[in-house]
């Protein structure tokens, strides 16, 4: 399971992604609000900035492909904008 929080104003950057890479489905949480290494982002004046958090259940043969993608696009992005990956085990999905 991939948990993918993206800080931006181009979530469908990373939609697009996990469409290209075949992810047979994901959730999509947009507007959401946190604190993190780079402040803390809560869609207000004093707090200006917002979140979209994926996550996708993936088979463990294509995770590693997707993980390497999602690690490459970081650092591709405009200034200010921040892409975290958490790697979550998945138990059981049904």
């Amino acid at each position: 399971m991939l948990m993918v929080v993206y800080s931006g104003s181009s979530p469908q950057r990373i939609s697009s992604l996990l469409d290209a890479h075949h992810a047979a489905g994901y959730t999509e949480f947009r507007n959401a609000h946190g604190v993190g290494s780079t402040g803390k982002r809560d869609g207000s004046r004093a707090w200006p900035g917002e979140s979209t958090l994926f996550v996708t259940v993936v088979p463990a043969s294509q995770s590693e492909e997707l993980v390497d993608t999602l690690r490459a696009e970081g650092p591709q992005l405009p200034a200010g904008e921040r892409l975290h990956v958490a790697v979550l085990p998945a138990i059981d999905f049904f």
